[in-house]
């Protein structure tokens, strides 16, 4: 798909070769997360380009505190729900915490999100050790994305997040760890949580896309996670901004319901059904 037809609504696939021109011309690439087929369907009709079905669902979803409580199974489930929203978009899919100890559970699992639930690409949060798994991964035909910087799994309480690489020695082996995950077969490197000097050191040094998520402009793209943009999440990263108030439009709905029913309103003539005439 050429970039010039990137359009609201497209009805081309999007590829990992599309993000690759996208980043050869400079054209930012926009990614959100998604979790149901409703919210697909219209992030699609928007025209965002790339949606992650993140492990974020965990808290965002299922009101846990960490993204570690959520199962392999859940997350596949939904993501063939966005897949079927979204049948266009690149759709990355997070690998959650568990999945990939080891290569053959990796493959077992990203093969499913692949073939089962129609992602383009799977996610792990990883440093260099995870640099067999990567390989292997690739090896086998799978296109990877390298979530390098801050990794939400390894991050116990809510007050563990925070930026990573804000030194001299953390910034060289965040940047260390995606060249190596690069050279070992990662598509795309995903950078959270970073000062824009290390996505800078990154993108220059690699071919593929770059997507921040809290990264700086150096970043080809940037993803967020759509409860944040959208008003729901009460702690928001400083590099999220509201764009909605969502919660408040479904408030108002919910009272005038409520307000219908109290006044017996609702149901009305119009909403009732009507017995066959004999």
């Amino acid at each position: 798909m050429a970039i010039d037809e990137i359009t609201a609504a497209p009805t081309a696939r999007i590829t990992l070769e599309t993000l690759r021109q996208m980043r050869s011309a400079r054209k930012p690439i926009a990614m959100l997360t998604a979790y149901d087929y409703p919210t697909a369907q219209i992030l699609a009709a928007a025209g965002i380009p790339a949606l992650l079905v993140g492990d974020s669902a965990a808290m965002t979803v299922l009101g846990e505190t960490t993204t570690t409580a959520i199962t392999f199974d859940f997350l596949l489930t939904i993501t063939q729900a966005v897949r079927r929203g979204a049948p266009h978009v690149f759709l990355l899919a997070d690998m959650p915490a568990g999945s990939y100890p080891d290569l053959p559970a990796a493959l077992a699992h990203a093969r499913r999100f692949v073939q089962e639930a129609g992602a383009d690409a799977v996610k792990l949060e990883c440093d260099r050790s995870q640099e067999p798994i990567v390989a292997g991964l690739a090896a086998a035909g799978l296109t990877v994305c390298a979530h390098v910087g801050l990794l939400p799994q390894r991050v116990t309480t809510p007050g563990g997040y925070r930026a990573h690489g804000r030194t001299q020695a953390e910034a060289r082996e965040i940047v260390d760890d995606a060249l190596v995950l690069h050279r070992a077969g990662a598509k795309m490197i995903l950078l959270e949580a970073v000062p824009d000097e290390v996505s800078a050191q990154v993108s220059r040094q690699v071919d593929c896309p770059v997507i921040g998520c809290g990264g700086g402009p150096s970043c080809d793209g940037h993803v967020v996670v759509v409860h944040d943009m959208l008003g729901y999440s009460r702690h928001v990263p400083k590099f999220v901004d509201k764009l909605a108030d969502v919660p408040a439009l479904v408030s108002q709905a919910a009272a005038r319901y409520l307000q219908q029913i109290q006044q017996r309103e609702y149901p009305a003539p119009r909403h009732q059904y009507r017995m066959k005439g004999e």
